[in-house]
């Protein structure tokens, strides 16, 4: 990066040894600084290191704009000091417009002088690997040594639209665009596209608060940003667009304060794909990818996640009004039935309902529109429209008044001709109600667009986009409370423990069948009675206690999946005959052979008593390198992964998330009553996920996986029961 020279002694010669404030404060001065000094400030403000300045001059700053430049006496008509010691006063943020191998010294110079945060623009830390990965390295331990805060590298800095504070080189305030204040603040990890994103969001007249650019968050993240952010009166609404995410519980405790203080996290989360994902030796750590974490994390705390950038300026259009969703209903007004249609299509597909009126509000909207027109909803306004704008008005009067909309769309296009009367109509009935009121205007000149979102109107070119800001408006109008798991009676876990100390004093990896039975059961968690034995005559002792038809299993430490080795025997008899005892015999003597086979001369078997049939779920936990522990749950048990219907939470969890977890499942209506059927126990189910995540968070340190699968589930009232089980322990290198 081009930046002028400034010598390591005038960067550390600082005299002052005033203590940089607290983190919280460090973040305010971050995003409300009353002063900046920009290092390396270039007279040339064509320059990446001139541009700050440049900025900061022509939008208006109120702050003081302090040049740091030793060779020139003014920078951009700006008087220049050699050094920050020759700045009286205090200084809240510094623009280090230095070389990667000059930051780090910046930055410790920045903590003598007192200076609570900084934001540092160069490249060529760690994304460059090598040299540059200690070069950040290095600019880590500066951080630390300090306690200045920062702002990258590799960033473009920040754009802060109320008080035209903008620390930043983005070329994205080279377009002629106006800046629109408002109460949208956007976070991205991408510079150069988040920049794209903040332009086009100035375009569509989104009033934003902030844009921060967080590069590599070497210091601060996007969590801790967005956490600051949402405790400031100005921001309402948060934008993210995310290519990783360090820090994920922190992450979710700013998610916990944004959905406390109402205010929503629209984010844009790339990395769907499932490419690169790690083989895993359980079912859930395949399920649970990276991608699937962060989704179920997202759902579970209340981010609104959304596919892309179009779609995220869509939702902050409404969102930024600040009006909430009552209820699902939306009342669709347009000039063309095609269009009503189109939008009812759309709105279904995001959650929304478009209810035909009742016979009275028919009648009363029947009088306000043409007698070939529909009064039902959607309403069929007609293009006579075009030739009588006053239609719209009386239409929207009626809408407004109706008792069972909660959602009014309005859907109009190819009409400048009329477009002052058909906005003045719309802004009439926007004014005189507190629901939200969307317009989709297709074609035309684009300007009536325009003009009804400086009204403050969201206004979309399709139903379609229109739809799912208003499906996403409404999910977030009407989400749960976010809960406080309180921890299960019933749990021992000592017992818990020691099978675990056990196994790691053994120097082994995984538990076996039996072993991971008796880990979850510690937790109150209901399995079917089994016996381990050493022998086939035990075997048929056991079978006999157990009594029932049985299942014979090989039991080790050293096998993950025993059917893929046809180590399960399944259904075998209840043993009061000969024949029967005879079945389970040879099924001990098999398995042992296939034991021996496979190299496993230690093997023992596991005879369990066949649990009654019931809907097959796999529930399964694993630690997340970014969120720690979380569960898995999914339907059809060893057929999990070929259905691909599993859904993701961070533990620990309480038994209404776990219901909702299960019932947000593709296939969850096969827990209710299908075709005679009764439905199955969904509240066993919920419990026993609940205490499997506490399982998973209270032992995190010693368990890396843990699958139960299948958990049967049974009929209403008769419980869930676990089958199987098997858990893997943390490596030391997990454990670091």
């Amino acid at each position: 990066m081009p930046a002028s020279e400034l010598s390591t002694s005038e960067l550390s010669s600082s005299k002052r040894n005033s203590k940089p404030a607290d983190s919280g404060d460090a973040v305010q001065k971050l995003l409300y600084p009353r002063s900046i000094a920009i290092l390396g400030a270039s007279d040339n403000p064509a320059k990446l290191s001139g541009r700050p300045v440049e900025y900061l001059k022509r939008f208006g700053f109120a702050g003081r704009i302090l040049p740091v430049n030793p060779t020139r006496e003014t920078v951009q008509g700006l008087p220049a000091r050699r050094g920050l010691d020759d700045i009286d006063g205090d200084i809240d943020l510094a623009m280090i417009m230095l070389s990667a191998e000059r930051t780090a010294d910046a930055v410790r110079a920045c903590g003598r002088r007192g200076i609570p945060a900084a934001i540092v623009g160069a490249s060529g830390f760690a994304e460059l690997g090598g040299e540059g990965a200690a070069l950040q390295r290095d600019l880590r331990a500066a951080i630390e040594e300090s306690g200045v805060r920062v702002l990258g590298p590799n960033c473009l800095g920040m754009i802060g639209v109320r008080d035209r504070a903008m620390p930043t080189f983005t070329s994205a305030l080279d377009e002629d665009v106006p800046l629109h204040e408002g109460p949208v603040a956007f976070l991205s990890q991408s510079g150069a596209f988040g920049g794209f994103v903040f332009n086009e969001s100035q375009n569509l007249g989104i009033g934003i608060s902030h844009y921060l650019n967080t590069g590599n968050e070497v210091d601060l993240s996007v969590a801790e940003l967005l956490d600051g952010l949402v405790r400031t009166e100005q921001t309402q609404v948060v934008l993210a667009y995310l290519e990783g995410v360090t820090g994920g519980r922190r992450l979710l405790a700013a998610a916990r304060q944004a959905h406390d203080r109402d205010k929503p996290i629209i984010a844009v989360k790339v990395g769907r794909s499932v490419a690169g994902a790690r083989a895993a030796q359980s079912h859930t750590a395949s399920l649970a990818g990276e991608d699937a974490v962060f989704d179920g994390a997202a759902r579970q705390y209340g981010i609104l996640r959304v596919d892309g950038p179009e779609e995220m300026l869509d939702a902050a259009q409404l969102f930024a009004t600040g009006r909430r969703a009552r209820g699902r209903r939306l009342t669709s007004l347009s000039v063309s039935g095609g269009a009503g249609a189109l939008m009812a299509d759309a709105a279904a597909r995001h959650g929304l309902e478009v209810r035909a009126w009742d016979e009275t509000w028919q009648r009363k909207m029947a009088a306000a529109i043409p007698a070939y027109g529909s009064p039902r909803n959607p309403v069929d306004l007609t293009g006579t429209l075009l030739a009588e704008p006053q239609i719209l008005r009386r239409a929207l009067r009626v809408a407004v008044e109706h008792p069972d909309t909660d959602l009014i769309a309005v859907l109009l296009g190819c009409a400048d001709s009329c477009a002052t009367e058909l906005i003045d109509a719309v802004a009439e009935a926007n004014r005189s109600t507190d629901r939200p009121v969307v317009v989709v205007w297709t074609g035309g000149s684009g300007r009536p667009r325009q003009r009804l979102r400086d009204l403050g109107i969201p206004c979309y070119t399709g139903p379609g986009s229109a739809a799912a800001a208003l499906g996403l408006l409404a999910d977030f109008s009407l989400r749960p409370a976010l809960p406080r798991p309180r921890r299960p009676d019933g749990i021992d876990d000592a017992a818990a423990r020691s099978l675990l100390t056990a196994a790691r004093a053994a120097g082994r990896t995984q538990l076996d069948e039996d072993e991971s039975t008796r880990l979850i059961a510690a937790y109150g968690i209901p399995c079917a009675a089994s016996r381990p034995v050493e022998s086939a005559d035990a075997a048929v002792t056991a079978a006999a206690e157990l009594g029932g038809p049985v299942a014979v299993k090989l039991l080790s430490d050293r096998i993950g999946h025993k059917s893929d080795i046809g180590g399960v025997r399944l259904g075998l008899a209840d043993t009061d005959t000969d024949t029967d005892t005879n079945a389970v015999r040879e099924a001990a003597d098999d398995l042992f052979r296939i034991a021996r086979e496979a190299g496993i001369d230690d093997a023992r078997l596991l005879v369990q008593r066949m649990a009654e049939a019931g809907t097959e779920l796999i529930v399964g936990t694993k630690n997340d390198p970014v969120f720690g522990p979380v569960v898995v749950v999914g339907l059809g048990g060893v057929l999990v992964e070929a259905l691909a219907d599993s859904r993701v939470a961070v533990a620990p969890l309480d038994t209404d998330t776990a219901r909702r977890l299960l019932l947000s499942l593709r296939g969850s209506r096969l827990l209710g009553a299908v075709r005679g059927k009764p439905p199955r126990d969904i509240d066993a189910a919920a419990e026993a996920i609940a205490r499997l995540s506490w399982l998973a968070a209270d032992l995190s340190e010693d368990l890396a996986e843990l699958d139960v699968n299948p958990l049967l589930l049974g009929p209403e009232g008769h419980g869930a029961v676990a089958v199987d089980a098997l858990a893997v322990l943390t490596t030391p290198t997990e454990t670091e």
